[in-house]
């Protein structure tokens, strides 16, 4: 009989996150609540735990997963995932998302290779092994507290891990309330496309969304260039597409901009508003926004427009090598307006757009 603890009854739940950690690195099955209903999971480094849930029969295979802490957990396992794979896990998770990652294209790093042989063909299908990222705040905080990741079954609030012929785990953990009655989203994710294996929660239009290019444009202040670079950009991709600017997310692309020095809720340069008015684009509803590490890890496509702006970013964060680059194509830095002429705005406009035309013609060639 499993012990059973009721989180709206506790006033702090850290004598229970140490509880089911206990059991976890006893070599025993625990089950936690997930934000989809249950998580039943044993640690992969722990013999009795892995026998236990080993027994489970052929036709739960599709519920296996490895139960990761922290997005950033799956670089200890998988050695070269793909860039899709790595954009979704950094997009959807923690969150009601199931990631399928082929290993014949990534491999698994050592880690695996040193679990019990049944943990390493945990979640493992002709198409992959499966990872998850729960949500849900109990969990992850077991989640990081134990030394290992978890393997684990996947259940909805309405099933019944008896009746699924599951085994009885030592400790149950209940939440108050399920937040979702739809189980996680089961993606298979390839080298450039992604499938739906298992609808869920994430609906294959935001799971287009979440998967698509971001390009973010970074000036100093985001008022003047790189506000207008990025209407400019939305509106010739737009018409590119053939679809309005407001469905260009569900076309895979995102557009964005932010200053190094900007703070929240500036609006667009007066001089930036009346030029691009004058080609059909509405800046008055721009608010300024600065470059934070989020937005940065975010985002595929980093254009600054002059080199002490890539500079700076890649002074932080030179992991993002790839994705940084000048805006200008021949290397040149786009020239600031701000407090000149209505002239050097024009002159300005002209370089961004100039700029543009090439950055589509490049999006045309790799498609």
């Amino acid at each position: 009989m499993a012990r059973e603890i009721f989180l709206d009854q506790l006033a702090n739940a850290h004598e229970a996150v140490q509880a089911a950690v206990a059991e976890l690195e006893a070599g025993k099955l625990v089950c936690l609540p997930d934000e989809c209903g249950w998580n039943l999971l044993g640690l992969s480094t722990r013999e009795s735990a892995v026998a236990a849930l080993s027994q489970v029969g052929r036709e739960q295979t599709s519920r296996q997963v490895v139960s990761l802490a922290h997005p950033s957990v799956v670089s200890d396992l998988v050695s070269h995932p793909p860039r899709l794979f790595q954009k979704l896990s950094a997009r959807c998770w923690p969150g009601p998302v199931v990631l399928r990652v082929d290993l014949s294209s990534s491999g698994t790093n050592g880690l695996i290779s040193q679990w019990p042989e049944a943990a390493q063909a945990w979640g493992v299908l002709e198409a992959g092994r499966a990872f998850y990222c729960p949500a849900e705040s109990f969990s992850q905080e077991v989640l990081r507290s134990v030394s290992a990741p978890a393997l684990s079954l996947l259940g909805t609030a309405s099933e019944n891990l008896e009746t699924l012929g599951l085994p009885v785990p030592s400790l149950r953990v209940h939440a108050a309330a399920t937040r979702f009655s739809m189980p996680p989203t089961v993606v298979r994710t390839g080298k450039t496309q992604f499938t739906v294996e298992r609808p869920g929660v994430v609906s294959q239009r935001m799971l287009t969304r979440l998967a698509g290019e971001v390009y973010l444009f970074v000036c100093t202040g985001n008022t003047c260039r790189s506000p207008m670079a990025e209407a400019i950009f939305r509106k010739m991709l737009a018409s590119h597409l053939g679809c309005r600017e407001d469905e260009l997310m569900d076309h895979g692309y995102v557009v964005i901009s932010a200053g190094l020095a900007a703070y929240h809720g500036a609006p667009a340069s007066p001089e930036s508003l009346a030029l691009l008015r004058q080609d059909g684009i509405d800046l008055s509803s721009h608010e300024s926004q600065p470059v934070t590490e989020e937005l940065l890890l975010h985002c595929d496509q980093i254009l600054t427009m002059t080199r002490n702006h890539r500079d700076a970013v890649l002074s932080t964060y030179p992991e993002l090598a790839n994705q940084v680059r000048l805006l200008s194509p021949r290397a040149e830095d786009v020239p600031d307006p701000f407090g000149a002429s209505v002239e050097d705005y024009i002159r300005c406009r002209k370089v961004i757009i100039d700029c543009l035309e090439h950055l589509l013609a490049e999006i045309d060639a790799n498609a």
